[in-house]
């Protein structure tokens, strides 16, 4: 009996002993996820820890990131209703500096490399420019990943020299308000990769190809000069898309592009706001538009038996900002507006605008969000109307609404809707709506 007795003392000891432990593990645990947590949740990037991996190259002048976007995207009314796609991108970034080991001050190397999965509804529907610009150039039927280099050297803090093959998607994406890219803000086309004036948009580079729109890739130099009230840039360019194998190996094989811009940056009662005002010329040859034989849904896939070289291109681009964050100007919302004209022949595109209002939501508790509407008009060549016309294609120009809402879970997880409403350049075309939802993780 004693030693019974004995044995459940001890199991009892035990039990409390252990139930103690428990307790006392169980609120260390809570107090570091609780420690942890919020500081994962304010991370630029999933894996950008304290004293980690990525902060210790950045110190040697090496930072790395890497982007995941998920797209499902479906036409919900029009001809085509019905239609969905899942898909998505990744983007993976690195960006050398020399200068922090001590060594060729002012120069930054920008690589980005690019690769495609899943499927997408463009070419699915009646659209005159992809719905979905994030996955038009990277796709099963085409190129599957797409690799960027620049090289910049700034000589001041005014002036800089980048050349390369840059991605203008990723150069879009830093306009204020508008955003681009087709990851985060708008994704159709025609706010997602504005005009600019370099206007071979496919990866064959076909004369067929030249739209008022920019390339997604481009082959040249670019030469900037910034001050506190003006911006002045020069590009010389190839004026084929750079996604092309051929332009890389034979740049300029069939002419350059030049243009430059002009801007102003303003402070209307303290609020910001940019001017831009830009030109382009080229002496590359296109298809006359007089001499159109066919087309197909896409204005990219026109055809016709003479060419007419040399094209001119012109542009006024704004950015107006609203309300802004006291703290952080570059977080408001407000105006955007491009309006450009050009040749309308061979540019099958004579004049197009955009319009809307976009920005951040400057409320404290989701100040990373971000969300935009606008409305977009191209106005298609009466030429080319013309000569698809007799082919017993006709066509017309075309618009359309697009707004979305990104909500930022933290820093380095989004996720978004979008809506598209577009009357498409097919006549006798129902109005289409086309709607999405995107999700994207930062590492």
């Amino acid at each position: 009996m004693i030693v019974s007795s004995l044995k459940i003392k001890i199991y009892v000891f035990l039990i409390r002993r252990n139930f103690i432990i428990f307790v006392f593990l169980c609120l260390n645990q809570t107090a570091l996820a609780q420690a942890i947590i919020p500081n994962i949740a304010h991370q630029e990037t999933l894996i950008d820890t304290k004293d980690g991996p990525k902060e210790i190259l950045r110190k040697y002048g090496i930072d790395t990131e890497i982007w995941t976007t998920q797209i499902y995207q479906g036409i919900t009314s029009g001809e085509d209703g019905g239609v969905s796609r899942y898909g998505g991108k990744v983007d993976g970034f690195l960006k050398l500096t020399p200068e922090k080991i001590g060594i060729l001050s002012g120069l930054d190397i920008d690589v980005q490399y690019e690769h495609y999965y899943g499927l997408n509804i463009n070419r699915l529907d009646d659209a005159l420019v992809p719905v979905n610009t994030a996955q038009a150039y990277l796709r099963a039927e085409g190129y599957h990943s797409a690799l960027s280099i620049t090289a910049t050297q700034k000589f001041t803090d005014n002036l800089s020299l980048s050349i390369g093959k840059f991605n203008l998607m990723t150069l879009a994406s830093r306009t204020p308000l508008i955003g681009g890219g087709g990851l985060n803000t708008f994704m159709n086309r025609a706010f997602a990769l504005p005009s600019t004036g370099v206007s071979y948009t496919s990866e064959t580079g076909g004369a067929g190809d030249r739209v008022v729109l920019s390339s997604p890739y481009s082959l040249g130099g670019i030469a900037e000069y910034q001050s506190d009230q003006f911006i002045f840039d020069l590009f010389l360019i190839d004026p084929r898309s750079a996604q092309s194998p051929r332009v890389i190996q034979r740049p300029f094989e069939e002419g350059v592009a030049i243009g430059g811009g002009v801007g102003i940056k303003s402070n209307f009662l303290s609020l910001t706001g940019t001017h831009m005002f830009r030109a382009a010329y080229s002496n590359a040859s296109g298809i006359n538009l007089d001499s159109i034989s066919s087309s197909g849904r896409s204005i990219s896939s026109i055809e016709g038996s003479e060419t007419k070289k040399g094209y001119w291109f012109s542009s006024y681009y704004f950015t107006q900002n609203l309300y802004q964050s006291q703290s952080d100007p570059d977080r408001g919302w407000g105006l955007f507006g491009l309006y450009t004209l050009s040749d309308g022949n061979p540019t099958p595109i004579r004049w197009s605008m955009l319009a809307g209002l976009a920005g951040y939501n400057l409320y404290q508790e989701r100040r990373d969000d971000r969300w935009g509407i606008g409305f977009y008009h191209f106005g298609v060549s009466q030429q080319l109307l013309t000569s698809l016309q007799n082919a017993n294609e006709p066509r017309q120009s075309e618009g359309g609404i697009e707004a979305f809402y990104n909500i930022a879970i933290n820093k380095w997880t989004n996720i978004s809707s979008d809506i598209q409403i577009i009357e498409p350049w097919i006549p006798n075309k129902p109005i289409q709506s086309i709607i999405a939802i995107r999700m994207q993780i930062r590492f």
